[in-house]
């Protein structure tokens, strides 16, 4: 792969495509590349054959260092990873190459290799965690599952994840495999999903950030919870994070919520996790951001601060980045 450039439609190396056609069994079709606006490419990859989820379509980023270096890489799980690839998108995801770049130039990151997983039309479903299900209030467990449209499908999804989206990433790329290499984003459910594949998987994926968005299980905020529900949740979401969340040590986490919109339904969900990972031994500013919005000095945090927040924690070793919006 070396020797290409952003200026000219980019393929892949004969070592690469032998390696796509080993990993990607889809009729003989084989990735696409194109260069991406924030510097380095897209390569646009077939759906992966499943036993355990719906196949989807993967929009990979290689950074431009990939082309200048022989090492491996972090790499970067994404969830909606459909929305990376809009130029005119005003997404977390449409920004996160950008974002990622800008870090990188600053020497606030490291480069990544990025991997934008497609939503399947299941996504509430495959989000939806299948572990914090039987401790939640039963009214509550029946709105999710009506909100959701059917049982939660994540204990498939985390299996696809991790027996067989990572292994073909890890054969088709120079990846650093290991799980302080490897983290999972998404926002809203996405970073639900997230956490809960760490959880779930400790041993394969080491950070996660969940990024603040429409409200954890009870979708895009359209369901309105009592506060004796609220409650139920919150307490429900405590012991399933008790269940999952692993020791500090070899992990880090991101976590952030909102005061306004759809952000006010994500505090009482993931301020449940505060607690245990607290106990667990998680510490801000060593591997841990869990913060709010506004910032301290009362002024509104944006969701590039959010993101940037995350890249840093996620990708620069040994230590911390700022709360965000401090540089």
């Amino acid at each position: 792969m070396v020797g290409m450039t952003n200026s000219v439609s980019p393929t892949l190396s004969r070592r690469s495509l032998i390696a796509a056609g080993a990993a990607f069994a889809i009729g003989g079709a084989i990735p696409v590349a194109r260069a991406s606006p924030a510097g380095g490419r897209f390569i646009e990859l077939p759906p992966i054959a499943s036993a355990h989820a719906a196949p989807r379509r993967i929009t990979a980023w290689l950074p431009a260092e990939y082309d200048r270096a022989s090492w491996g890489f972090p790499v970067i799980y994404l969830h909606d990873g459909q929305l990376m690839a809009d130029p005119k998108g005003d997404t977390i995801q449409s920004a996160i190459a950008g974002t990622l770049t800008e870090l990188v130039a600053r020497q606030a990151a490291e480069p990544a290799i990025i991997v934008g997983i497609w939503s399947s039309t299941d996504r509430l479903r495959e989000f939806c965690p299948a572990a914090f299900m039987p401790a939640l209030p039963p009214a509550a467990r029946i709105g999710v599952e009506d909100a959701c449209r059917g049982p939660a499908l994540s204990e498939g999804y985390v299996r696809y994840l991790a027996e067989e989206l990572k292994p073909a990433i890890d054969r088709l790329f120079r990846t650093r495999p290991d799980p302080a290499d490897t983290s999972v984003v998404g926002t809203g459910m996405g970073g639900m999903a997230a956490l809960y594949a760490v959880g779930r998987r400790p041993e394969l994926f080491g950070n996660a950030a969940w990024i603040a968005g429409g409200s954890p299980l009870v979708p895009y905020g359209k369901a309105v919870l009592s506060d004796e529900e609220v409650t139920g949740v919150e307490r429900a979401f405590e012991h399933a994070f008790d269940r999952i969340i692993p020791q500090a040590g070899r992990h880090r986490f991101y976590l952030d919520y909102g005061d306004c919109g759809t952000d006010l339904f994500a505090y009482p969900f993931q301020g449940a996790a505060d607690p245990v990972l607290y106990d667990r031994g998680y510490r801000r500013g060593g591997d841990l951001l869990c913060e709010g919005a506004p910032h301290p000095d009362f002024r509104r945090v944006s969701d590039d601060e959010k993101l940037r927040a995350a890249l840093s924690l996620l990708l620069r070793p040994g230590g911390c980045t700022p709360r965000p919006g401090e540089d």
